[in-house]
């Protein structure tokens, strides 16, 4: 059947409709454009949808880069940039009209990115096998099916360069990828390099990496750290099962906006580095000058120690271990002395802290799942005045806006394109209690 696609899904995909209205979502087709597909799901209320040819397309289409990375995670990469950026922005706003009845007036013009490829300083790649050689690559959408890729576009020249390298000595070295009935071989390469260092991670089964392995991994320029992680789980939701730094250093550091920030291999921080700075300052610049600052889902403490000059005092919370730990380090790198950090789930530890003291501000950066009951409850029953949260979802966002409206006005939205030829939208919020609630 033909169908002419309106606009673009969530998930990147063209959405058309049928002779009924019913929607007809398909990966490959842009908005704009008229295709030939193949209804391969049916549903009462929707149906899914194999391209098989353009029959006309949009003039926003442009040669992706990438072939297989624009089929397998970065459909808009076929997308012209200014095109992308206008369907994020529309994505955003509709998701919270959608949830929270959010006008558009209140929502700014979406902030690109300074580079649209070779932006991605890390990346987390599942091993395959390639024409009996030692791969790594991508999963097809919504399949098991592995695609290898010989050059990722959308990798800075630095991680590109580490990663062949690897790939080089591992191949060299006859390791192969995992076989879940004998639980050995490599599972997934997580490689991370910012300022010139590489931390090297290799999720395996029950492998032994020898030494002499590990020795030319460290000869790689700007190699710092190998580690391996063991995860021979079959349905583990983790990326990584027991980790061990088998050579060079626990962390490196790096620097952001003036701060030296320490990284150990399972710390999260965000890939396109120029584009989280000018995040995090304008989180920063959002904050009013208050007594008590309190971060919650932290991480590494990045935005609490830029914020330091912004409250007298701040608490960073944080359920990761491990980033606590990196968070402290953080701190005292720096000198500053009037943040500290707790390992505490968001909720629980933002009701414990407001039943010691008032707070001010509340800045956030949750998980793609947005804030919980609990935390949304705590807030609720606060009297904190401002809150600052940076998101990586929409809906997620929608939904817990239109239940902190109930004592909550929304100020602004800023959207920032954090990973271009994706739909996935980073945003910055601000929120105001209205007076007496």
């Amino acid at each position: 059947m033909r169908i002419q696609c309106i606009k673009m899904g969530i998930n990147g995909e063209g959405i058309g409709y049928d002779v009924n209205r019913k929607p007809i979502f398909c990966t490959g087709v842009l908005p704009n454009e008229t295709a030939e597909v193949t209804i391969i799901e049916d549903h009462d209320t929707y149906a899914k949808a194999e391209c098989n040819r353009i029959v006309t397309p949009s003039p926003d289409r442009v040669e992706p880069e990438g072939e297989t990375e624009c089929e397998c995670g970065f459909p808009l990469m076929a997308m012209s940039y200014p095109k992308q950026l206008s369907c994020k922005q529309q994505l955003l706003e509709q998701s919270l009209w959608k949830y929270a009845h959010l006008k558009r007036s209140l929502i700014r013009d979406i902030k690109a990115s300074p580079d649209t490829l070779a932006y991605r300083s890390e990346c987390k790649l599942p091993f395959g096998e390639a024409r009996r050689h030692l791969a790594v690559g991508l999963y097809r959408p919504g399949t098991n099916h592995f695609a290898p890729v010989s050059h990722f576009a959308t990798h800075t020249e630095e991680l590109e360069t580490v990663r062949e390298q690897v790939m080089q000595i591992l191949e060299r070295r006859h390791f192969s990828s995992y076989d879940p009935k004998t639980r050995h071989g490599l599972r997934t390469l997580v490689l991370r390099v910012i300022d010139h260092q590489a931390q090297c991670t290799l999720v395996t089964g029950k492998d032994t990496i020898r030494p002499d392995t590990l020795d030319e991994l460290m000869t790689i320029e700007g190699m710092k750290t190998v580690a391996q992680s063991i995860n021979t789980e079959k349905k583990n939701p983790r990326l990584f099962g027991s980790t061990k730094v088998l050579a060079g250093d626990e962390t490196i550091e790096i620097n952001l906006s003036g701060l030296k920030l320490s990284l150990s291999v399972e710390s999260f921080f965000q890939l396109n580095v120029p584009q989280a700075a000018a995040l995090y300052q304008m989180a920063v610049d959002k904050i009013d000058p208050c007594d008590t600052l309190v971060e919650a889902y932290c991480g590494i403490g990045t935005m609490s120690l830029l914020a330091s000059k912004k409250a007298k005092q701040i608490i960073g919370m944080e359920s990761v271990k491990d980033a606590v730990k990196n968070a402290k380090l953080n701190a005292e790198n720096n000198g500053i002395t009037n943040v500290r950090f707790i390992a505490e789930d968001a909720g629980q530890g933002l009701k414990k802290i407001l039943a010691e003291q008032n707070v001010d501000t509340l800045l956030v950066d949750p998980p793609r799942s947005g804030m919980d009951d609990a935390m949304i409850n705590a807030i609720l029953d606060s009297k904190i005045k401002k809150i600052v949260y940076v998101s990586c979802d929409p809906a997620t966002l929608g939904k817990n806006i239109n239940l902190l409206k109930k004592h909550y006005d929304v100020r602004t939205v800023i959207p920032f394109d954090m990973f271009p030829d994706t739909p996935h939208v980073e945003s910055l919020t601000v929120l105001e209690r209205r007076g007496g609630e």
